[in-house]
């Protein structure tokens, strides 16, 4: 996959080398340069790099204030410090601060290029995870099944469509016990279940956060989700739920 890197500095000699170093190795690079924090910045707004390489020691905004800016609006994008040598205490700063690496001039060509491969493959693991997440939210909250995603016997998110089944935002449903989705005798099968390794089917009462109850039909299984594994639970009414809390047998009724 092409990389697309921005190289900052206020000297333009490095700003013809490093490119050139650059392409030497990382072929598909696109490169672009910037002679300033402030035109960086510009940029940066504009494009979603790869990596940033950039100089802390520059006139007007300097290579830490551009550093804290790409981590408000680009907080993915690895960003590489280069400075003069002997700076020991300015590259714990930058390290502290929140910088991917610190290089000092002049540049060793192997490893400079061996922290900038780095670089690249995490923002581009990130993007493709980001990507992957972006795509499993479109899907979940186009499903017509009530979804949630659980960890650690904790909602960590939910869709659409099981908002509208219990009644709660989604700020009140995160962090919620899946137990407490269902009727105190139901509530123990429920924890067991989420608490499984395995691909589980089960019927169980469930209870809306205005004390509606319906039986429904759940699923769950284990998936990678943002980097780790969570339980995700689909659940599929077998009632109609009706609005004084009354449940009626059988398929949904036009109306519903």
């Amino acid at each position: 996959m092409p990389s697309r890197l921005l190289i900052v500095d206020d000297d333009p000699t490095l700003l013809m080398a490093l490119p050139d170093t650059i392409r030497l190795h990382l072929r598909d690079s696109v490169i672009e340069t910037a002679t300033s924090g402030h035109a960086a910045l510009e940029q940066i707004k504009a494009v979603d790099y790869d990596a940033i390489v950039t100089d802390i020691k520059m006139p007007g905004m300097d290579g830490l204030s551009l550093m804290q800016e790409i981590q408000k609006i680009r907080p993915s994008t690895p960003t590489l410090l280069i400075t003069g040598h002997g700076e020991h205490d300015l590259a714990i700063k930058s390290l502290d601060s929140g910088a991917y690496a610190f290089l000092q001039k002049p540049l060793d060509r192997a490893f400079f290029l061996a922290w900038l491969k780095r670089a690249i493959e995490l923002r581009q693991l990130i993007r493709a995870l980001e990507d992957s997440e972006a795509r499993f939210r479109i899907l979940a909250d186009a499903a017509f099944e009530a979804i949630a995603l659980t960890e650690n016997s904790r909602v960590v998110d939910v869709n659409q469509a099981f908002l509208s089944l219990f009644g709660y935002e989604r700020e009140e449903a995160i962090g919620m016990a899946p137990s407490e989705f269902h009727p105190p005798q139901f509530a123990e099968i429920a924890s067991r279940m989420n608490l499984s390794g395995a691909e589980t089917r089960y019927e169980a009462m469930c209870l809306t956060k205005h004390g509606v109850r319906f039986q429904a039909e759940i699923r769950g299984r284990a998936v990678p989700y943002q980097g780790r594994t969570v339980r995700v639970t689909a659940l599929h009414p077998l009632a109609s739920i009706t609005q004084d809390s009354q449940i009626t047998i059988g398929p949904p009724s036009q109306s519903d």
